[in-house]
């Protein structure tokens, strides 16, 4: 698929398809997939040889006088995620543990060519982020109080202690 940004913002979900983005005098903010997300897309990937060798050919970003940011969800996205999908039986809790060091440095075959610009592409969101989700998610009832605060410890960390801290949350519900 091809994803044009020129003169312009797009802001959007990072899909593991193939595709092609070229972003020409505009930005292009992509958000990636949570890591339960992730997890559940590596064993199907694993299982069907088809869809991994469609996977290996990853997305192309062709960036000339813009700039690309791929950003990971935030810790209230990663949280309900989690949670609603060891509910449903679609994760197991072991199975997170014994896959999330892969996946929270999951980079789908992703290759670029950048001039006069800007690509990142391990984008924590920033706190205003983080703190407007949360502040929603309790609003609406999806988070308590208490995981709130543990989500709350998350913001600004990067790698094994922002997992840590999801992790943490789902147990503590």
């Amino acid at each position: 698929m091809l994803r044009i940004t020129a003169f312009s913002g797009h802001d959007g979900q990072w899909s593991h398809h193939s595709q092609f983005y070229l972003t020409l005098f505009g930005g292009c903010s992509l958000t990636k997939p949570t890591l339960a997300r992730q997890i559940v897309l590596a064993r199907e990937l694993e299982r069907n040889d088809d869809a991994k060798r469609a996977e290996e050919n990853g997305s192309f970003f062709l960036t000339l006088f813009g700039a690309v940011e791929i950003k990971w969800p935030t810790l209230a996205e990663e949280y309900i995620d989690f949670s609603e999908m060891l509910r449903t039986g679609a994760l197991r809790m072991e199975e997170w543990d014994s896959r999330v060091t892969v996946m929270s440095a999951f980079r789908p075959g992703a290759s670029t060519l950048t001039l006069f610009a800007g690509f990142d592409e391990n984008e924590i969101p920033n706190e205003k982020d983080e703190i407007e989700a949360l502040a929603i998610q309790r609003h609406l009832g999806n988070i308590s109080e208490s995981v709130g605060r543990i989500l709350q410890l998350g913001i600004g960390k990067k790698g094994s202690e922002r997992t840590s801290i999801i992790r943490r949350a789902v147990m503590h519900r």
